[in-house]
Parts: structure tokens; C-alpha cells; sequence
């Protein structure tokens, strides 16, 4: 699964890499450690362009009728999204990228465990996700979103044996399209290549989700 991510990249920059109108108003300070449930970008495709938007983490499908559904929700397994009913509808239509500067895992050791932060060779991840629109008891309409993973590449595979799903610059535009084809959809949906992707051990104060800053990302006993 992917449970902690950051995004510490300025809203223009983001705007530029997905050629997307950014969302206006509360401004994007960028976070270090990212939780499900809180508000971050999203790249949408929309009949009048590309778009950020921000969404909750956490996938509400449109039929849930409470919004803490959302909190089992913040990832979507690629083997089953065609058919999960929280997932399938999402997939047909409501297709997102979530940026992130890295994201971490924990490797389970004897008494504790230990944080890791995977990050880019270079550029940004562009996880590919669902998102949805789901109208509150109080008539209020809340866009939430899903990331979904596949196996581990080898570089992951030592710390955890799930992934986000990740996707090349020149893939994105497929993703996002409504004329796409399921089959080739499908074929998005594998492990980044391991030359891509880097690591290291980072500082258990990642471990608190009420942490931010630098020191999430900072190397092991520094």
C-alpha cells in the first residue's frame, strides 16, 4: 500500500509540469507528510483542459452514504479496479494523476519498524489514481481521490511488496483520456522501473503524521 507520501513542489511548478490551470484561492505550501483525509493537488482532465484540483485522500464512491468509508479507501489494488464496486466506476470515467516528490514505506524489524523514503531519479511521480464526487447529508459536494499500486519493483520489493503505480511523463495524457481503451489502461497499471527510483532509511520523526518539514526526509541518525 502507499499510506504517507509528500508533495513539496510549488503549485506553479506542478502547473507547468502537467500543463494544468492550478486551483485558485487556499495556497498549496507544499507538504512533507502527507496522511489520507488531508486535501491535496490533483491533475484532472476536464473538457476544457487540464486542470489542479484539490481533493481529499481518501476515495468516497458517489453511492457511500458516510465519508469515513474514505479512510479504507486511499488506495486502489491495479488487479481489481475494473470490477471493486467502490473502484469500477471510477476507473471508467474519473481517472487522476496525484504528484509527490517521494513517498515512504516501513520495514518491519524485530521490535520496531523503519521509515524509508523512495523518491524520483528525477522529475516528479505521477501516481496514477481514481478520483469521485460524493454530495455530503448537508448537500455539500467533496471531490476525494485514490492512488493505486501494483508490485513492488526490486527496489521497493526489500521494504514493502506493494507500490504506487507511477507513470512516465508521455503516459500521463493516456491515462487521463476518456478515449483510452481498458486494455491499454490496463497495460499503465506496472511497476516503475527500478533505475528510476531511489532510496534511503530517513528519521523516525516521519513516523507521526502530525510532523512536517526537511526532517521527514532527512537520512537516518543525521
Amino acid at each position: 500500500m502507499c499510506g504517507r507520501f509528500a508533495n513539496v513542489e510549488k503549485l506553479e511548478k506542478l502547473a507547468a509540469y502537467y500543463n494544468a490551470t492550478p486551483f485558485k484561492g487556499e495556497e498549496w505550501q507544499g507538504d512533507y507528510n502527507i496522511a489520507p483525509t488531508d486535501s491535496i493537488p490533483v491533475v484532472v482532465d476536464e473538457p476544457e483542459g487540464r486542470e489542479i484540483r484539490r481533493m481529499r485522500w481518501g476515495l468516497v464512491p458517489f453511492w457511500a452514504k458516510d465519508i469515513k468509508i474514505g479512510t479504507s479507501m486511499i488506495n486502489a489494488r491495479a488487479e481489481t479496479i475494473k470490477d471493486k464496486p467502490g473502484f469500477r466506476d471510477s476507473f471508467k470515467g474519473k481517472r487522476c494523476i496525484i504528484p509527490a516528490t517521494g513517498f515512504y514505506e516501513w520495514k518491519k524489524l524485530t521490535t520496531a519498524k523503519e521509515p524509508y523514503y523512495f523518491s524520483p531519479d528525477e522529475g516528479i511521480f505521477s501516481f496514477a489514481g481514481l478520483w469521485s464526487s460524493w454530495i455530503s447529508p448537508e448537500s455539500i459536494e467533496i471531490e476525494t481521490c485514490t492512488i493505486i499500486t501494483t508490485d513492488a519493483n526490486s527496489i521497493v520489493k526489500p521494504i514493502h511488496n506493494r507500490m504506487p503505480v507511477i507513470l512516465g511523463h508521455n503516459s500521463i495524457g493516456a491515462w487521463l483520456s476518456n478515449t483510452t481503451k481498458e486494455k491499454e489502461l490496463m497495460e499503465l497499471l506496472i511497476p516503475l522501473p527500478d533505475r528510476q527510483v531511489k532510496y534511503r532509511a530517513v528519521s523516525k520523526f516521519v513516523n507521526s503524521v502530525k510532523n512536517d518539514g526537511a526532517q521527514c526526509i532527512e537520512a537516518a541518525n543525521e
